[in-house]
């Protein structure tokens, strides 16, 4: 770029473009963390809080260190509990939705049916597929301790270390919080469905509540509508005191 002509007017198009590239991105990222979040709690409808939660937890990326705590969340936060999530939908799809279903919906929405090998691929192929990996991964995870690569000034090259405990512990922190929102959704939509069986089903219009009395309720309607001083049998309505004149 410092070849062309009027290089230092490149170089300003270039770092503009690259800052308005980290821009558009970050926004794509936070929507798709904001929005299913302010979907399940309204209370976080205030994006400028969230944006700020954001914008301090990503300082722990500008420091010196930050270049470390970008290879953890990397190699730990999106690999692991990626698969797990992954697997969970085929189960939900494949066998608690039901995969002959879905091929149903996909054949209304596409106007013909795909092959029945979907079917079988969706319940078996990839399940236990992604089951093996995550079995793998698990025991790969337990059996040899995490690390990382490390600058040594000493020798000036890059060696493999292990994670500290308190690292280690935030690994796992970071898998568990990924994993996490699946059972605990689960639990309470199972909850939710209970209480819904298990709640007296609405009364339909009309119906009597077997504890009143149809009389007194009815009695009880014509006092409401009643006035409070009927007017006398002769069809005169009385009428109301005036001051005499001259006075207030």
């Amino acid at each position: 770029m410092t070849l062309l002509p009027a290089s230092p007017f490149w170089s300003v198009l270039f770092f503009l473009m690259l800052l308005n590239l980290g821009l558009s991105t970050m926004l794509g990222t936070m929507q798709g963390i904001l929005t299913p979040l302010q979907d399940n709690f309204p209370a976080l409808r205030r994006r400028r809080l969230c944006c700020l939660g954001g914008f301090v937890l990503g300082l722990l990326f500008v420091q010196r260190s930050g270049s470390y705590f970008v290879a953890m969340f990397d190699d730990y936060s999106a690999t692991l509990p990626l698969v797990a999530v992954v697997a969970c939908e085929a189960v939900a799809v494949a066998w608690v939705y039901g995969a002959e279903r879905f091929l149903a919906d996909v054949e209304q929405m596409l106007g013909r049916r795909p092959w029945r090998l979907y079917g079988y691929m969706w319940r078996y192929g990839s399940l236990g597929a992604m089951l093996c990996l995550l079995l793998a991964s698990l025991g790969q995870l337990c059996l040899s301790r995490p690390s990382y690569q490390a600058w040594d000034r000493d020798t000036a090259t890059e060696t493999r270390r292990p994670y500290p405990p308190w690292a280690v512990g935030l690994i796992v922190g970071l898998i568990v919080a990924a994993v996490l929102p699946i059972p605990l959704v689960l639990l309470r939509q199972l909850l939710r469905e209970r209480r819904q069986r298990l709640a007296p089903p609405p009364a339909p219009p009309g119906h009597l509540d077997p504890d009143v009395d149809p009389e007194e309720e009815e009695e009880e309607e014509e006092e409401e509508e009643s006035p409070a001083d009927p007017p006398p049998p002769n069809g005169y309505r009385p009428l109301c005191a005036q001051p005499p004149p001259g006075t207030r």
